[in-house]
């Protein structure tokens, strides 16, 4: 081929890839935008304050605490205790604030005679360091193996995700066993809530798989129970609908709340019902021991920690400099 010939036909076979390349290009800057701007919205402040109190929880029975990651992150929490418990909860917030945005719906749960851990993921509230995807699995984990430390140990564990949150705790239950599992407003996987999200741009073809409530819930072997409003207008019913009907051997549970939005289920003149009825999905519940899904190899373990300690010896370093 001669030199004329060859410079006239590699820029039109390069075109192509060219083409495809800055494609591939903006729906990964899309995917990133997405994750970064519907996944994650954290704020410092809190709506009221850091008092128990001001959202109605009784401070003398609630206990603040701070506990480290394995990556050296410190997370704030608040493990609220109910009068008479008949179970024992860690609640996962959405992805908005943080958990003082949620802290009003506590003194309903202790109502319904559950204990909870509420907490914040890192780069909320007052937990240290900025949320990603692998960070705020970490944190839950972390924060379910805290909960079974202090929990009464003769009265079940739920893991009660909310919003986002439920497809958090689907990636914690993977990693740790609790008796029954709560999920309150969730999305059924990544590519579903971007459709719902964005219907005219095709950011589900690259969203990702990592929360994928839905390969969960079929894998299930502990009782349900799911709490959706039948206005979502963020999460639409048919999520939950499709989420309980795909729940694995477990006993399940879809409670749809008429009018209820995304985030006033609570607020609304019928939440006692909601109450009752998560009473008496605890009240069901047994202590019987369950098999983590999630068993990562052995290969996977001491990378995992080879970078844990990385990261915590850095993080520990930008603590000590001086300003």
């Amino acid at each position: 081929m001669s030199r004329k010939k060859a410079s006239a036909y590699f820029p039109d076979a390069a075109n192509p890839l060219l083409i495809g390349g800055a494609i591939l290009l903006a729906l990964e800057v899309g995917r990133r935008i997405f994750r970064r701007s519907q996944l994650f919205e954290p704020q410092r402040e809190p709506v009221i304050s850091w008092s128990p109190e001001d959202y109605g929880i009784p401070r003398e029975r609630t206990e603040v605490l701070s506990f480290e990651t394995d990556d050296g992150e410190l997370l704030y929490g608040w493990y609220c205790r109910a009068q008479h418990p008949i179970a024992s909860a860690l609640y996962c917030h959405g992805n908005t604030g943080n958990l003082s945005n949620t802290a009003h719906v506590m003194p309903y749960l202790l109502d319904a005679g559950i204990n909870v851990l509420l907490f914040d993921y890192r780069g909320f509230g007052r937990s240290s360091g900025s949320p990603s995807l692998s960070g705020i699995i970490d944190d839950g984990v972390t924060a379910a193996r805290l909960h079974e430390k202090i929990r009464p140990k003769h009265v079940p564990s739920i893991l009660y995700g909310y919003s986002l949150g439920g497809a958090i705790a689907g990636q914690i239950i993977r990693r740790h066993p609790f008796d029954g599992l709560i999920l309150q407003s969730t999305f059924t996987n990544l590519p579903d809530i971007a459709r719902v999200t964005f219907p005219r741009v095709p950011l589900h073809l690259v969203s990702g798989r990592l929360f994928d409530t839905l390969e969960v819930v079929r894998n299930l072997t502990i009782p349900a129970l799911i709490i959706h409003g039948t206005t979502d207008e963020v999460c639409p019913s048919w999520m939950a609908q499709k989420l309980h009907d795909l729940c694995g051997a477990g006993a399940k549970k879809l409670i749809l709340v008429d009018g209820g939005l995304h985030k006033d289920l609570f607020e609304r003149p019928d939440a006692q019902t909601l109450v009752w009825e998560i009473n008496r999905f605890a009240t069901s519940l047994r202590c019987t021991p369950h098999v983590v899904q999630y068993q990562p190899g052995a290969g996977e373990q001491l990378l995992d920690h080879a970078l844990r300690f990385v990261r915590r010896q850095w993080r520990r370093r930008l603590v000590q400099q001086p300003l």
